[in-house]
């Protein structure tokens, strides 16, 4: 299959799939994505998306910075050259793929194993949680490091190690740190792979507050996305799983690196160069990040958040266990073409499938094995509150640092979002 969407991209190279595309090279080494130079936007090329989760907002950035089109985001699904749905879009809501020129049509018989009536192709999983380079987590606490110590260390080993690391930034010294009953040391002066180093995290601001990081509060109390949509839970019953929320927000907001003013979170561009350039050690995010700042699977580590729950903050969720010990496995959803699309969006969103699914740049977006961990129970929460929560989140990333009365202000204002 990826030998068949290859010539299907070279093809896509001789002929063009939209007025005056331009795809990223064929064969040898693209450069890393966050270091790459922005294309000029074609004047009058414009990809209008719908897509309530923001499964693709990595690869759309990423895109547009690529080809020079201009993303813009759609006011619902039938206004969109290109949608995003959890499930297979309904009968007359979308175009037949196989109806969009010969190479769409091979791209989705490749895909699906359908030569006609296809309405949609599938989006890759991801884990989310913290990214690290696994040689800079070696070179930060020695060559017997198992990255196992720290996925499986407690929130309490995690948040000593934050804080150890955190001095050690301000003045490296050697240090002992324990994850999962192993103890570690810091070194005394700072290795060349961490030259760089300046925070021990980066996330973006589109996630810092929403998102999958609300994934396991959620569980404490739901299971299933169909649980987490109905709601029903009492504010008491969510409270501690939100205080716990806080102290990862806050323990992140000490030591962020691409902070802007007022300790801002950077942009998703700027989160990723941040962790690209060895700025920042952990960049909470989907695994398919790790790939778009040049870092090879094989090298990527995966740390799942580490949450202050005990069991009073359990209420007919997922265990203590099953909350800390994996990261959160996104779900993709179908991408497709709504019915209601131009010939110039139909065009546009052809050529955005192509990318995505035949160019290596894509496909690095797109591949891999079925993402395992907790299920992405934010995903099931309704747009209205998730927008209400990023706008909590605004109000908090807007003061100069978290007080008591902005924890008390933004959990009050996610619990009158919750269902």
């Amino acid at each position: 299959m990826r030998r068949l969407l290859a010539i299907l991209l070279a093809a896509a190279l001789l002929a063009g799939c939209a007025a005056d595309l331009r795809l990223l090279p064929q064969g040898g080494q693209d450069p890393a994505p966050s270091a790459a130079p922005e294309a000029t936007p074609a004047p009058g090329r414009v990809l209008a998306v719908w897509d309530e989760t923001g499964v693709l907002a990595e690869a759309l950035e990423l895109y547009a910075q690529a080809q020079g089109v201009t993303v813009e985001p759609a006011a619902d699904a039938a206004g969109a050259a290109l949608a995003v749905s959890a499930a297979e879009p309904a009968d007359g809501a979308a175009l037949d793929l196989t109806q969009q020129g010969e190479l769409v049509q091979g791209m989705a018989g490749a895909l699906t194993g359908q030569q006609t009536g296809c309405r949609s192709l599938p989006l890759a999983g991801s884990a989310y949680g913290y990214l690290a380079d696994r040689a800079r987590l070696t070179a930060l606490l020695g060559a017997a490091f198992d990255p196992a110590d720290l996925q499986n260390a407690t929130a309490a080993q995690w948040r000593d190690f934050v804080a150890a690391l955190e001095d050690w930034l301000e003045e490296p010294a050697e240090a002992s740190v324990t994850l999962s009953g192993k103890e570690y040391s810091l070194p005394a002066e700072a290795p060349a792979e961490l030259a760089g180093l300046e925070a021990v995290f980066t996330v973006a601001g589109a996630d810092r507050f929403s998102g999958p990081v609300l994934s396991p509060v959620l569980g404490t109390c739901y299971t299933t996305a169909e649980e987490a949509a109905a709601g029903g839970r009492t504010d008491a019953q969510l409270t501690g799983a939100l205080n716990s929320l806080w102290t990862l927000l806050t323990d992140e907001t000490g030591s962020l690196a691409g902070a802007g003013e007022n300790g801002a979170a950077p942009d998703r561009a700027g989160a990723r160069a941040a962790f690209a350039d060895g700025k920042a050690l952990f960049y909470r995010a989907s695994a398919s990040e790790a790939a778009a700042a040049g870092l090879a699977a094989e090298d990527t580590v995966v740390v799942p958040m580490k949450f202050t729950f005990d069991d009073t903050d359990l209420h007919g969720g997922f265990s203590l266990e099953e909350l800390l010990g994996q990261p959160v496995a996104t779900s993709g959803g179908r991408v497709y073409i709504p019915a209601g699309a131009d010939e110039t969006g139909r065009s546009e969103a052809c050529a955005f499938l192509l990318w995505l699914y035949a160019s290596e740049a894509g496909r690095q977006l797109m591949e891999g094995a079925p993402a395992q961990g907790l299920p992405d129970l934010s995903a099931a929460l309704s747009a209205e509150a998730r927008a209400a929560i990023d706008a909590a989140g605004d109000d908090l990333a807007g003061l100069s640092q978290f007080t008591t009365a902005g924890r008390r202000a933004f959990t009050g204002a996610v619990l009158a979002a919750l269902p």
